[in-house]
C-alpha cells in the first residue's frame, strides 16, 4: 500500500498548563521554549516535515499570545472562548478538515526521532477490525493505556494496571480518519478518547505505533521542563519568556549577553528562582497568592525606612518577574553550622532589625501599603486547623483533642490582645540572608498586622535551628529593650506555641503532596512545641508533643532517619534535602 501524507493537522495550544505554573501564569504552556525554541514550533516544523500543509492552532489561556504566534508563522488560529476539549475543538473545524485523514497533535509537547510512516502507513488486519488512526506512543512516562500485542489495537484508554506490560503512554500525536468525526460529540466540551471508545464499539480502533530512539516528552512540570533545559543549548534558560525579559531590563554586561544564568529552584508558592551574575530573577504567579506581585513595592517600602532588604533591579509586572539583587549565598541556619558560639551575633543583629521591622505599621497604614488580612481570631483557627488536619490527621491518624484545642484557642486570644505591629509572618533562619558583610531580610511580602511575639517566636523557636534556654531568655531581653515591649517575654511561649502548630500543620501538608524533605524538621518542631507548651503552661499541648514526638522517633527509627536537632544546635537539614541556603528558601509557610 502506498503511504499517502495527510495534508492537515489540529494542534491543541488551549490548555492552562497549570503544572507549570508559574511560567504559564504569563506565558501559554506551547510557547514556552525548550532548547531555546517554542514547543509549539518544534511541533508545527515536525509535522510540516511529513508533508503538512494547513495547521489549525486552537487557543484559549494567553489566546492573544497563541493568535500573533500563528499569525506569524502561517497557521490558522482557532480562539475558544470557552474551552471545549480535546473533542469538541474538532466541530467548527469539520467543513475545514473534509473527508481526508488529518494529524491531532498537542503543542505543548517535545518530540525527536517520531515516526512519519508509521502512523498510517499499515493496511488494516484480516481480524476484521477496522482502523480509526494511528497515534505514538511510548514505554516511557506513566503508561496509562492498553494495546494488544499482535496488532497493536489500543484496548484500553484508562488502564487500572497502569505501568505493567502491555501498557504504554500517549504521546500526544495522532493521525485520524476523518470518520472519528461521527463519534465526536457534536456540541459543547468533549474528550477524543471519548470519541474512541464509542467508535470502538462498533469496530473502529486506534492502533499504537512505537519507535525506538524517539524522545518524547510533554514537558508536564517545572522539574521536568527544567531537566531538560538544563540538557540543552547553553544558555537554555535565557531563553525562557520570563528569564529573557528580566535580562532585557537589567541590560548590557553579562547580564544582557544571558550568560551564565542557573536555575535555583522552585516553591510551592508559585514561585521559580534563577541566578544570573549579581542578580536574583523570582518569576511568579499571583493568581492565587496576590502577595508574589507586592514583593517589589513591599521591598522599596521596607527599604525607605532602613530595614536590610534586597534591592529591586527591575519589576515586570507583565511578565509575573522580579529581579533582585543577590543578597548572598549564606543564611543565619548555614551561618550557624560554621560559626558555633559566634552564631549569637548574627542572632543580636537579626533580633534588632525585628524590632525595627515590627516598629513600621504606622507607617505602612499612612503610606498605603497594601497588606494581607492582618492576623484575627479567625486566621488563628485556620492555622490550627492547618495542623489538624495535616499534622495530626494526614501524618498521626488522630484527630485534636478538646482540651489542646481550648489551649490554642487561649493562645490565640492572648495574641490578638497584644498591641499591633507589622509581622513579616515567616521570620525563620532561612529568610535571614548573609553576603560577606551584611545580611538582607527575604520573604516578606506576606507581612501583615498582629503580635510582633509571632515573629520573634518564628525566629527562637524556628525548628530548623536548636537554640538553649538562655540564648532564647537573652535574646527575647534584647527584643524587649529595643522594642520597648517590656511584657514580651510572657507572651512569648504562647506565640511560640500558635506558630510552631502552624508549622506542623505546613510541614504534614508539603510532606502529604511529595515533598519529603519537609517530614524531616517534625521532629525538632515537635520537640521546640513540647519546650513552648511547658513555658506556657499547657499541660495537655505538652502531652500531646509528647506523644507525638515518641511515635515520631519510633518511626524515624525503623526508618533508619534522623532523631532530631543536632548536638542542640541546627536540625542539619541542609545534608537532607532542605534546600535553607541564601534566598533558596524553603517556604514551608502554608500561608493562607
Amino acid at each position: 500500500m502506498k503511504f499517502e501524507r495527510a495534508r492537515k493537522a489540529v494542534v491543541l495550544a488551549a490548555g492552562f498548563g497549570t503544572r507549570l505554573r508559574p511560567f504559564t501564569a504569563s506565558t501559554p504552556k506551547p510557547l514556552l521554549p525548550v532548547w531555546g525554541e517554542p514547543m509549539l514550533s518544534r511541533v508545527v516544523d515536525l509535522l510540516r516535515s511529513w508533508g503538512v500543509e494547513e495547521i489549525a492552532v486552537n487557543c484559549h489561556h494567553l489566546h492573544g499570545q497563541v493568535e500573533a504566534w500563528c499569525e506569524k508563522n502561517g497557521c490558522r488560529a482557532v480562539h475558544e472562548p470557552k474551552i471545549l476539549g480535546t473533542g469538541g475543538v474538532l466541530n467548527q473545524l469539520r467543513d475545514w478538515i473534509g473527508g481526508d485523514d488529518f494529524y491531532l497533535a498537542n503543542g505543548d509537547i517535545v518530540v525527536e526521532n517520531a515516526p512519519e510512516e508509521g502512523l498510517g502507513g499499515e493496511t488494516a488486519p484480516a481480524s476484521g477490525a477496522q482502523t480509526l488512526g494511528w497515534c505514538l506512543v511510548s514505554e516511557d512516562g506513566p503508561r496509562t493505556i492498553e494495546a494488544e500485542p499482535e496488532h497493536g489495537f489500543v484496548t484500553c484508554w484508562h488502564s487500572l494496571d497502569p505501568g505493567w506490560p502491555g501498557t504504554f503512554t500517549y504521546c500526544g500525536i495522532a493521525r485520524l480518519r476523518a470518520k472519528v468525526l461521527d463519534y465526536v460529540a457534536p456540541q459543547g466540551f468533549s474528550s477524543i478518547v471519548d470519541a474512541y471508545e464509542k467508535a470502538a464499539m462498533d469496530g473502529w480502533l486506534m492502533r499504537s505505533v512505537r519507535c525506538d530512539g524517539m524522545l518524547w516528552t510533554d514537558a508536564g512540570t517545572v522539574e521536568t521542563y527544567m531537566e531538560l533545559n538544563r540538557d540543552g543549548k547553553e544558555h537554555a534558560y535565557a531563553k525562557i519568556p520570563q528569564v529573557s525579559a528580566a535580562l532585557a531590563a537589567l541590560g548590557g554586561g553579562k547580564h544582557g549577553s544571558g550568560g551564565g544564568v542557573e536555575f535555583a529552584g522552585a516553591r510551592g508558592s508559585d514561585r521559580a528562582f534563577f541566578n544570573t551574575d549579581g542578580a536574583y530573577i523570582i518569576v511568579y504567579d499571583d493568581a492565587k497568592r496576590g502577595e508574589n506581585a507586592r514583593y517589589a513595592s513591599h521591598a522599596r517600602f521596607l527599604a525607605a525606612h532602613g530595614i536590610r532588604v534586597p534591592k529591586v533591579l527591575a519589576d515586570l509586572p507583565q511578565a509575573k518577574t522580579l529581579v533582585l539583587e543577590d543578597a548572598g549565598g549564606d543564611d543565619l541556619l548555614s551561618r550557624s553550622r560554621v560559626r558555633g558560639e559566634d552564631r549569637l551575633y548574627d542572632y543580636v543583629a537579626a533580633v534588632e532589625e525585628l524590632a525595627r521591622f515590627n516598629a513600621l505599621l504606622a507607617a505602612a497604614k499612612a503610606e498605603g501599603v497594601a497588606l494581607e488580612p492582618k492576623f484575627d481570631a479567625a486566621l488563628y483557627k485556620w492555622e490550627r486547623d492547618l495542623f489538624a488536619e495535616h499534622c495530626l490527621g494526614t501524618r498521626f491518624r488522630r484527630g485534636l483533642p478538646a482540651d489542646v484545642e481550648k489551649e490554642l484557642e487561649q493562645a490565640a486570644a492572648r495574641l490578638l490582645e497584644e498591641p499591633p505591629a507589622l509581622v513579616h509572618r515567616d521570620f525563620q533562619s532561612t529568610n535571614i540572608v548573609w553576603n560577606t558583610k551584611d545580611f538582607k531580610i527575604i520573604d516578606f511580602q506576606g507581612m501583615r498586622e498582629g503580635a510582633a511575639a509571632y515573629d520573634l517566636a518564628s525566629l527562637l523557636y524556628d525548628p530548623y535551628i536548636e537554640l538553649r534556654d538562655g540564648e532564647r531568655r537573652a535574646l527575647a531581653a534584647l527584643y524587649a529593650k529595643k522594642s520597648g515591649h517590656s511584657g514580651i517575654a510572657d507572651v512569648l511561649p504562647l506565640a511560640a506555641v500558635q506558630r510552631l502548630v502552624q508549622a506542623l500543620g505546613a510541614y504534614g501538608r508539603l510532606a502529604s503532596v511529595g515533598k519529603k524533605e519537609f517530614s524531616r524538621h517534625v521532629l525538632p518542631a515537635l520537640q521546640n512545641l513540647l519546650t513552648a507548651a511547658d513555658e506556657a503552661g499547657f499541660d495537655a499541648t505538652g502531652a500531646l508533643a509528647e506523644d507525638l514526638i515518641a511515635e515520631e522517633q519510633k518511626s524515624l527509627r525503623r526508618a533508619g532517619g534522623d532523631h532530631g536537632h543536632d548536638h542542640g544546635h541546627d536540625c542539619g537539614c541542609g545534608e537532607h534535602g532542605c534546600e535553607g541556603h541564601g534566598h533558596h528558601h524553603c517556604d514551608c509557610g502554608g500561608e493562607k
